[in-house]
Order: structure tokens, then sequence, then C-alpha cells
């Protein structure tokens, strides 16, 4: 079995990478909750992983985007349910929780938790207990819990969104990943270890010093993930020995052009401002009027400086406080 070696994982030598891989080793053997907290495509899910390597823990890592799972869904996709639970179940399932048995549970996206699903995500936590759909006693799980969030959890606790109990559970220890932008010194080291994956059975190509040279310089919106789509984009048009800049700077622009053109949905704050006041700061009705997860409206919220009027969030709270009650 190969050994696991953190600085193969988490690439880079920056003091920022450095005080990373120092933290993920340190708490890395604990059973106590860390909270992952980066922008999108920084490297959240190796740290995940990196936790449970080093943590001696016998089990996998069982990674959940929980923005994935529909809210009627939540009990049978982490509890599971026991056989004749509902039409259609016809064999016991352990679940997300009964899957991380012995191992760490990676929950990504936490924020886009449904406000129903966090008591019952609680729980679990705390008492290490649940119980299948249908079943008749609970069942038991010895998992380490790790996750994610590239929001600001703080401010949905103040906006009634995200309880403030859970929060507290899940960031016993917070470790902050920092975007591509702030460190990049490290991009050198990502693009041979990308070059050296993506070239094991042909010659391995070099990137000319004014290609590295626009690489740092170029700005990464989509971090490490936007970084090494495109040296794998690079890698799979240009035949040359050398890469040179001009094939990242048409490799880039297309990318560009395709990520703009696509699925994308620009609003302002003038227009988000008028989409909250005319559907009574409902913030679930504009993301559906939008076709986008209420944790971007959050989002844009943040980034325009927008605060739900008081009145609002102790409304909103009130409400969905009763909600997960009946």
């Amino acid at each position: 079995m190969t050994t696991f070696r953190i600085e193969n994982h988490i690439i880079g030598e920056s003091t920022v990478i450095r005080q990373l891989r120092e933290r993920i080793v340190k708490f890395a053997p604990s059973r106590v909750p860390v909270l992952i907290q980066g922008p999108t495509g920084a490297g959240k899910e190796l740290v995940a992983e990196s936790l449970q390597r080093l943590s001696g823990r016998s089990g996998t890592l069982v990674p959940v985007n929980v923005c994935a799972i529909a809210e009627s869904m939540f009990e049978d996709a982490f509890f599971g349910h026991v056989k004749g639970a509902f039409s259609g179940a016809e064999r016991d399932t352990v679940g997300f929780l009964g899957e991380a048995h012995r191992g760490t549970l990676f929950l990504d996206e936490i924020g886009g938790l449904a406000r129903s699903a966090q008591s019952k995500l609680l729980r679990a936590v705390e008492l290490g207990r649940y119980r299948p759909v249908g079943g008749r006693a609970d069942s038991c799980s010895d998992f380490r819990l790790v996750a994610a969030a590239n929001e600001d959890l703080g401010a949905l606790v103040e906006a009634g969104h995200f309880r403030f109990d859970l929060l507290q559970r899940v960031s016993a220890v917070v470790i902050s990943v920092l975007a591509l932008d702030e460190r990049p010194e490290d991009i050198p080291l990502l693009i041979e270890a990308f070059v050296s994956r993506a070239s094991r059975d042909v010659s391995v190509p070099r990137f000319s010093v004014d290609a590295l040279r626009l690489l740092q310089e170029r700005q990464w919106p989509g971090n490490v993930r936007e970084l090494r789509n495109v040296v794998e984009s690079v890698l799979a048009v240009v035949r040359d020995e050398v890469i040179e800049a001009y094939d990242i700077e048409s490799v880039a622009r297309r990318a560009d052009r395709t990520t703009s053109s696509v699925g994308s949905v620009i609003v302002g704050r003038r227009e988000l401002l008028a989409l909250l006041g005319k559907r009574d700061w409902d913030i679930q009705s504009v993301a559906e009027s939008l076709g986008v997860h209420r944790v971007t409206i959050w989002r844009w919220m943040q980034r325009f400086g927008i605060a739900r009027p008081k009145s609002m969030v102790r409304r909103s709270g009130m409400i969905e406080e009763r909600s997960t009650t009946t």
C-alpha cells in the first residue's frame, strides 16, 4: 500500500499552504468536527481527504454535496431505511451515516442544508444515533464530521437560515483554504503536478517562462479547479514540446466564452432588491424565479451589501422554526 504523503495531496510551498498542511496534520487524529472554509474550487475536498487519510480511522471518506439532496429525501439519504418502509423499499439501506461508520462524513456546501434537516443532523452528530426510515430502533455510527462552506455561515445564522447550535457543533475546529489568487507562487508546482498526472504514458511537455508568468498573473475565480481545467485543455490541444503563452491565451479565451454563455444568470443590485421586495423577501421564491439555489441569493446579497429587514428576519425565523416542529 502506498504511503500517504500530504505534500503530494496539498500541493504548494507558500507559507499559507505550509500552515494549512500543519493544521491538517495537527487535527487529523482528533474526532472533533472540522469546518473547512474557502472559495469554490480551492481544494476543500482535498483537505477533507487528507484529514481522513491521516486520521487513523479504519473507515472511508463519504463525501456528500448537501445541495444535491432534496429536502424530502434527507432522512432516507442520510439515515437509510428498512425493507418495506415505503413503496419500492425492497431491502434495508444504511444511508450516508452508516457508510461513514469508523470513517469521515464530509458535508460539502453545508450552508445549503434545508432548515428542517438541520435539527435532524444535529441530533445525529451529538448522539451518534439515528433512526432509519421505517425503523423501530436507533442505529449507531461512529463517524467523524467534516463540513465545508464557501459562504459566511455566521451571516446565514443572522438571517435565520442556519441554526446557531449546528454552526457551533460543526465548527469546533476551523480550517481555512485561501483562493489561488492569494498564493500565485504555488502555481508552477500545481502545473507540474497536473502535467505529470496527465502525461504518464507520453512525453512530458514543459511550459515556457512566459507561459508560467501569464498563468501566475491571470486571475483565477475558479481557483485550483479552473487552473487544472486550463492546463488539461492546453495539454489536449497543444502537441509541441514547449507550451507558449499564446497557447494559454487561446485556450483561456475559448474557456471564458463557453463559461459566460452557458447557464449564466446576471443580476445587479437594483434588480435583486426589486425582486426581493416584490416577493416579500422570500429567498426561496426569488431563487426559484431565477432558477438558482437559495444559497446563491444569500451570496449575492452579501456581495451587494444587502441586509434583510429585521422584521423579515424575525418573521422568517419563526416560520422556519414552526415548520420544523409540525
